[in-house]
């Protein structure tokens, strides 16, 4: 591109490269440079309109979709294409906004049932025998996952919005029944800026905490609370978003959880996540989190938990699919400990239970489209403990389909 400047074919080219590994920014500048040479190239505007609806600018994005519609000699997949991202742009431009994610898939699990890697545990301080039901063995199951957001721009200077999030969780096990979790989570508060004219993007969000979880289809907890997020653009590529929330646990006894109230408690929780643009094709990060637990009846089921980690993502051209959308390559690790404040009478009265968790995951993302995306990945979750009652060692493998609205 460089050798040759003014040629178009090398301008579009670089831009289509540069688009494919997430140089946004790059593919702009060639295709725009292609204007200055021949302004009748109604595909190059629609290309600059959809790279800058996927930077979020949206006027500068309409301005070249209705220029590109403008042109004497469209081609049909063209003009489609751009009413097509004029409509997206409408929709992104009104007050209220829905937008998600949902994702279907299967995970095969060496320890599904999350159980020891032996039979022999501690039980009053003594050796004893599990069941062999109990102890870790492997099965397959369906998961899926769905958060929907919605944001009610409020009009004001501040760019203040109502933000609400509503996250589900669902797995279920085709053989241990025991393991099926079922999660139903809703946040909501305004968004508003902060620090403008001395800082370019920093907002703040408070928001109410709501919360459900289920275990074998039994009611386990409902929560409630609330929180407290900063969302920063630290310096060019590098943004931060730390969180603080507080969750007051309700757990009732069932037939299935017949001791399942000496859980109930109070959760505090901090974390923060740190993103850093590399380059156009590699983003790095890093996670820190602390959490704190307070149960109301039982000082054995108190804890304090830490936990770092992080990892990067690679983009990279579509190999074979050829629809112009990187694919992605990510890695992440993280180190949890955890801390309980007193022995468990019933476990060891004598033992402290202490634990530290190693959980790494690598996964390749295939996007079929702007909205649909293949993903395979492969995990490790490894539990050290003081007691054998809960060590163990989960290996996993799982593969589904996404799509976003």
């Amino acid at each position: 591109m460089l050798q040759q400047p003014a040629n178009l074919d090398v301008l579009f080219r670089f831009a289509s490269v540069a688009s494919q590994t997430g140089d946004l920014e790059g593919a702009i500048s060639a295709l725009e440079r292609m204007l200055l040479i021949n302004a009748d190239l109604p595909r190059v505007r629609l290309e600059l309109g959809v790279l800058y609806y996927r930077l979020g600018s949206y006027e500068v994005a309409r301005t070249y979709l209705e220029g590109a519609l403008k042109s004497q000699a469209l081609p049909a997949d063209v003009r489609n294409r751009a009413e097509e991202f004029l409509a997206q742009v409408d929709k992104q431009q009104r007050p209220s906004q829905f937008s998600g994610e949902v994702f279907v898939g299967w995970r095969y699990q060496s320890n599904a049932n999350l159980g020891p890697a032996t039979s022999s545990v501690r039980l009053f301080g003594q050796v004893a025998n599990l069941n062999q039901q109990a102890v870790g063995a492997p099965d397959w199951g369906v998961v899926s996952t769905a958060q929907v957001r919605h944001s009610y721009d409020l009009g004001t200077q501040d760019r203040a919005a109502l933000e609400t999030v509503f996250t589900g969780y669902v797995n279920r096990q085709f053989q241990f029944s025991s393991a099926n979790v079922s999660l139903l989570d809703l946040t909501s508060g305004p968004r508003f800026q902060v620090f403008n004219g001395i800082f370019e993007d920093v907002s703040l969000r408070t928001f109410g905490a709501f919360g459900a979880i289920w275990v074998n289809d039994t009611p386990y907890y409902t929560s409630y609370g609330g929180g407290l997020e900063a969302n920063a653009l630290l310096a060019d590529g590098l943004r931060s978003i730390t969180t603080a929330v507080w969750r007051k646990h309700n757990n009732t006894d069932t037939s299935y959880l017949p001791t399942n109230s000496l859980f109930a408690g109070t959760e505090y929780t901090g974390t923060t996540f740190l993103q850093y643009q590399l380059t156009p094709i590699v983003t790095i990060f890093a996670t820190g989190s602390a959490q704190r637990y307070q149960t109301e009846q039982a000082p054995w089921q108190s804890y304090q938990l830490w936990g770092v980690g992080g990892g990067m993502s690679f983009r990279f051209p579509d190999p074979v699919l050829k629809t112009g959308l990187p694919w992605t390559i990510a890695l992440t690790v993280g180190e949890q400990w955890w801390h309980y404040d007193a022995p468990d009478p019933i476990v060891d009265p004598g033992v402290y239970r202490d634990q530290t968790d190693f959980i790494g995951t690598i996964t390749l993302a295939i996007p079929f489209d702007e909205r649909t995306t293949f993903s395979v990945s492969g995990g490790r979750f490894a539990r050290s403990a003081t007691l054998p009652n809960y060590a163990f060692v989960n290996n996993n493998v799982m593969f589904g389909v996404s799509w976003r609205f």
